[in-house]
């Protein structure tokens, strides 16, 4: 189980790093009832990112046999390739002025539960963090950790996937108007830097990705 966390570990702080979601759940903490939107906007993550686990433990993550070694590193392989393909493709793209925030989070300043839920299933599913759940449950699927292993690894990526909604959230529960102020410069900062961590975020893990499944397929 230990080693099977080891080499997870890289996509873990990759379903870790979002910044579409905090600045999202931020949004939500603004608005009349903060807690149910920005959970429910958590919920509609939570929806996608299961959905690829179950998948997973369905196909067989309990049996070692079910997925090869083999597969396993080149699902992580070919993630690490499409994101240095989509960060060059960003890269070489003239970069637009941020003067407002994209449509999607314009529409956060009214959501209600349910429109937050939809908006998060949305902002899930065109993630590029969607295809880092893929290859982490592809590891999943080829290794011998039993049942019990299979089912805590997937636990544990799951809450990785929601810690940039999680974390502001507990903070905001902590702190309450004391929390506003700082929310508010972290949602600026990654609204004007935005640009600029995706493309650390795609060459960084993608990589990190290509490598390891270069060097664990020679």
């Amino acid at each position: 189980m230990n080693d099977l966390l080891l080499r997870l570990l890289p996509e873990i702080g990759g379903l870790l790093i979002t910044p579409g979601a905090v600045i999202g759940c931020i949004l939500l903490l603004h608005t009349g009832r903060p807690v149910a939107n920005a959970g429910g906007f958590g919920a509609g993550f939570l929806l996608v990112y299961s959905m690829i686990a179950l998948s997973a433990l369905l196909g067989g993550a309990s049996d070692p046999g079910a997925t090869s070694q083999e597969v396993s590193h080149g699902a992580g392989l070919a993630v690490g390739l499409l994101f240095l393909v989509v960060g060059c493709w960003m890269a070489l793209r003239k970069p637009s002025p941020v003067t407002e925030r994209p449509r999607l989070f314009r529409e956060l300043d009214t959501a209600k539960p349910l429109k937050a839920f939809v908006i998060g299933v949305a902002l899930g599913v065109i993630n590029p963090n969607l295809f880092i759940m893929m290859a982490a449950m592809s590891s999943v699927s080829s290794s011998a950790v039993g049942v019990g292993g299979a089912l805590l690894a997937t636990l544990i990526l799951l809450i990785a996937a929601l810690g940039d909604i999680l974390i502001p959230m507990l903070v905001f529960l902590a702190l309450g108007d004391r929390a506003r102020m700082g929310l508010d410069r972290a949602e600026v900062w990654l609204l004007r830097h935005s640009r600029v961590l995706s493309l650390g975020v795609l060459f960084g893990f993608g990589a990190l990705f290509t490598a390891r499944g270069i060097a664990n397929l020679s």
